[in-house]
């Protein structure tokens, strides 16, 4: 009897411990499961309707013809002031941008680890030139694309601050932008309302993503493209597959936000995410 009750211990101790490993093994997964929350949202609206909109709600207006790019030099329209059109918002709004993680084929190796700004300018990129994505493939290919011309114009592809990410906009792209410091929920609804996705840099791991490889990205940027009727931002969050219109409350959105420190040590991964300035980037087409 003691023998048969030892081999039926074994037994489930083997099931547990498996149980266990596997668990870990999938933890990634296993929290994608269960922390989505892409459900019940307004339907996404494409570019071309929603730019249409230009016409009755604000956008942003310039206060300021300053140039706003990597050392004052690129394209682009530095607005810390913006003033806001108090047109009626719509009590829910949501763009069509088309989604990629910041790793496509899942591939968290240094480079991807700091694509989240790739992805973010790819995804508003794209938005404005009415194209998705054709498969990892082509998502994977775009990213290196983007890293090629920060290293050969900006000396370095990871953790750029507002201006330098927005100086992509432009330079890939051929979009105009405004970098809007100390923005208000207003102001970011305004702008996706007039058919425009915003970038923000945050702090990731303010953010509190349970998707995140923990502890989180110490600095992340990602798309908010829009809002719901209850107090939350719509966004395209390329830190893990799961970001395709995953919803964040609008209070952990900007609290989390802060641009890199210009001046941080950039050998010190999200050295400088914590005290740079609150800033946003509105990308306007041509």
């Amino acid at each position: 009897m003691n023998k048969r009750r030892s081999i039926i211990l074994s037994l489930v101790i083997a099931v547990l411990v498996g149980a266990a490993w596997f668990g870990y093994a999938h933890r990634s997964a296993i929290r994608e499961c269960f922390f989505s929350t892409n459900a019940d949202l307004p339907a996404a609206v494409n570019r071309t309707n929603a730019v249409q909109n230009t016409n009755t709600n604000a956008s942003v207006n310039s206060n300021s013809n300053s140039n706003a790019g990597v050392n004052g030099n690129t394209n682009g329209t530095s607005n810390s002031n913006t003033n806001m059109a108090e047109q009626p918002l719509p009590k829910e709004y949501n763009l069509n941008v088309a989604f990629t993680s910041q790793a496509p084929d899942a591939n968290w190796d240094q480079d991807h680890d700091e694509f989240c700004e790739e992805a973010a300018v790819l995804m508003v990129g794209r938005y404005w030139q009415d194209r998705g994505f054709k498969d990892k493939a082509d998502a994977e290919a775009a990213l290196q694309e983007i890293k090629s011309w920060e290293v050969e114009h900006l000396g370095f592809y990871y953790d750029t601050t507002a201006a330098e990410t927005a100086s992509i906009l432009t330079g890939m792209y051929d979009l105009t932008y405004d970098l809007v410091e100390d923005p208000t929920v207003t102001m970011i609804k305004r702008a996706v309302v007039s058919g425009n996705p915003v970038i923000v840099p945050t702090n990731g791991r303010m953010l509190g993503n349970p998707n995140f490889r923990s502890p989180g990205p110490v600095y992340h940027n990602l798309v908010i493209k829009g809002y719901t009727d209850d107090g939350k931002f719509i966004t395209n969050d390329p830190g893990t597959r799961k970001g395709a219109d995953y919803v964040y409350d609008e209070s952990v959105v900007m609290d989390a936000m802060h641009d890199w420190a210009p001046n941080a040590d950039r050998t010190k991964p999200g050295n400088g995410s914590s005290t740079g300035r609150k800033v946003i980037i509105i990308a306007h087409g041509t």
